[in-house]
Order: structure tokens, then C-alpha cells, then sequence
């Protein structure tokens, strides 16, 4: 290559990451926000308690509680949560990458704000969306029209919306709990889902399991389930009622984040082409990831072709499409899910 084409590959290159930077720290802030009021609106209101160091935080505040500490240290969780992430922090940075370690710092400051301030400040839209009523079952009293048409709805915190909550939370039934918890689930589901998605986390025990994914390449969902399960089990020292619940939402969080986050699921991608050295060489220059090439024929053409095996993570398909197509768009292309690899395997960050 060239100066001139060395110069202009390199600005190429920086634009990419650039435009893929701004997309991580979209991904990322709207996951915040939206884990963030999951948290806030969903799991306090129905009295569950999250995983990871948002979970261990709740349980802190709901153990001063217990023993006799004033409800307002609930409006301290945000910063006990960001607090608690600092040590974690370090191991993110060393053990996965730095880009993941910023990422991650950008959404625990987020939800430090955001669980603050809503808790400061607003009271959950859920308690005028899912007011109980007299039956058993938790239905709907009220149609959304209603909500917003008798001039009741409001979410700013002040004595008659903090009152209207606390009423909420004591005669709370049995569908309206499991509805929280379903819908809980879903939410902060979701909210991981996109700060992982993005390259991030939401911090905490996510951290941990990203760097056993990448060093270690133990699946994620399971250490996750693991930690999370123990800390609910251990927040039967409040409310033995609650962990029933909190199991239902952590079952639905953890089927969310399944179905959503396979950014480093390992595949393996089988390309048959007439092109392989131009292929080789593209993917080489591109990807951090080597290859196995053999010799194949066609079984109706009886023509010869190369066989290209090699092994990618998902957020990298795309791409390995785009450049398969570009040099060679009649390549037989086939990609399928790797349960195990063992070996000489290098596992990159999506940033």
C-alpha cells in the first residue's frame, strides 16, 4: 500500500470507531434510564429487590429499615449503588477493556443520578396504572383515558402523591405484585440488555461475569443467575413474601437478557468459494481471528472451491458478510452456534 492509501485506511478506521463509540454511549444511556426507572418505579414500589450491586444496596437500606433506621435512607441508594461499584470498577478496567470500563462508569454515574433524583423527587406512574381495587386479582380500576383526563395524574413527589403511594404499597394485593414483578423483569431486562449491547454494563456483578466471558469464556446468564439468586435468597431477612416475587422477576430479567444480549456468543462461520485467498487476506487484515482453509468440490459443478472455517463472535457477523459479499457474492455462507471452544481462541470487545 501507498502513503497516501495507508493515510486514508487509518481515517477510515477512525471514523469507524468513532461512529461506533457514539452508538455505545447511546446504547448505553438509554439502558441506564431505562434500567434506571425499572429499578426506581417497578422493583421498590412492589418492595423487590434487583440483582447485582443495585440488589445488595437495596437490601442494605431494607436491613436499616428493619432495624429501626428512618424510611429517607431509601433516598441514598442511588449513591450507595455507585459507591459500592468504585472496587469493581478497577477489575472491568484491567480485565476487560478500558472502553468497557468508561462505558460502564458512564452508566452507573446515570443511575446514581437518575435513582436519586426519581426517588427524591417523583412517586411511580404505576400506583394510578395499576390502583387496586377491592377483589383479590389487582385488576385495573381505571383506563389509561381516565388516568390522564380527571387531572389526578402526577408523579412529582409532595404530601398527597407520597401519601397516595404509601396507601398503594399497604393494601398492594397478590396480581398487582406479580404484575410489578413481571413487568419489573421485562424492564430492567431490557435496560442491561442495551448497556451490554452497547459494550457496557450496568456495573456491578455485570462486570464480573463480562470479565469470566471474556477471559474465562464462562456463559454469562450463569454466574449472573447464580449471584443474583443468592441475594435474593438472603433478602428473606426483610420479607419472606417478597423473594417469591423477586424470583418471578429475576426468572423473566434473566429470559429478557437471553433473548437480547448475544454479543459474544461465539459462532462458527463456513465459507465455500473460489475466492478464499482474496477472502483470507480481507479477513485477516480486518479480524484479530485466524482461520482453517481445505480443499472441497462442487457436487454438481465438480468444480474446485476452498472451504474457509472460521470462528467469530455475533457482533462481528455483519461485517464478515459484508466483506464475503463484496469479493465473492455467489459464496456459500453458513453459520451456526458453538456450545464450547477450547484452544487458541482470541475473544475481542465489541469497542
Amino acid at each position: 500500500m501507498t502513503e497516501d492509501e495507508i493515510a486514508y485506511d487509518n481515517v477510515q478506521k477512525k471514523k469507524k470507531i468513532d461512529r461506533q463509540m457514539r452508538k455505545a454511549v447511546i446504547s448505553v444511556s438509554v439502558g441506564s434510564i431505562v434500567y434506571a426507572l425499572g429499578v426506581v418505579w417497578l422493583l421498590q414500589l412492589g418492595g423487590f429487590v434487583s440483582g447485582g450491586v443495585t440488589g445488595i444496596s437495596q437490601l442494605i437500606v431494607g436491613l436499616i429499615k428493619k432495624f429501626g433506621g428512618s424510611v429517607a435512607v431509601e433516598e441514598y441508594l442511588g449513591l450507595l449503588i455507585g459507591l459500592l461499584n468504585v472496587p469493581l470498577l478497577v477489575v472491568g478496567w484491567r480485565g476487560v477493556s478500558k472502553h468497557f470500563a468508561v462505558l460502564t462508569v458512564i452508566s452507573i454515574v446515570l443511575q446514581t443520578l437518575l435513582i436519586t433524583i426519581l426517588t427524591h423527587f417523583t412517586v411511580s406512574p404505576f400506583i394510578y396504572f395499576l390502583h387496586s381495587t377491592s377483589s383479590t386479582d389487582g385488576t385495573v380500576s381505571k383506563g389509561l383515558i381516565d388516568i390522564f383526563t380527571d387531572n389526578t395524574f402526577n408523579i412529582i413527589k409532595n404530601t398527597e402523591t407520597t401519601a397516595l403511594q404509601l396507601e398503594f404499597k399497604q393494601e398492594i394485593t397478590a396480581g398487582v405484585r406479580l404484575m410489578l414483578a413481571i413487568i419489573g423483569g421485562l424492564v430492567t431486562g431490557v435496560g442491561s440488555a442495551l448497556c451490554l449491547m452497547g459494550g457496557g454494563s450496568t456495573g456491578g456483578l455485570d462486570i464480573i461475569s463480562n470479565y469470566l466471558v471474556m477471559k474465562k469464556r464462562k456463559p454469562f446468564t450463569k454466574f449472573q443467575f447464580a449471584m443474583d439468586f443468592v441475594i435474593i435468597i438472603s433478602s428473606s431477612l426483610i420479607s419472606i413474601e417478597s423473594v417469591l416475587y423477586t424470583i418471578v422477576r429475576l426468572i423473566i430479567y434473566m429470559k429478557v437478557l437471553q433473548a437480547l444480549y448475544q454479543t459474544y456468543q461465539t459462532l462458527r462461520i463456513e465459507i465455500i468459494t473460489e475466492k478464499a485467498l482474496e477472502i483470507k487476506e480481507e479477513l485477516l487484515k480486518t479480524f484479530y481471528h485466524s482461520m482453517t482453509i481445505y480443499d472441497a468440490v462442487g457436487g454438481f459443478s465438480n468444480r474446485n472451491k476452498k472451504v474457509i472455517e472460521v470462528y467469530a463472535m455475533n457482533f462481528e457477523i455483519p461485517e464478515y458478510i459484508n466483506i464475503i459479499n463484496r469479493i465473492d457474492p455467489k459464496a456459500f455462507v453458513v453459520i451456526t452456534k458453538v456450545k464450547t471452544i477450547r484452544g487458541n481462541y482470541v475473544q475481542r470487545t465489541v469497542i
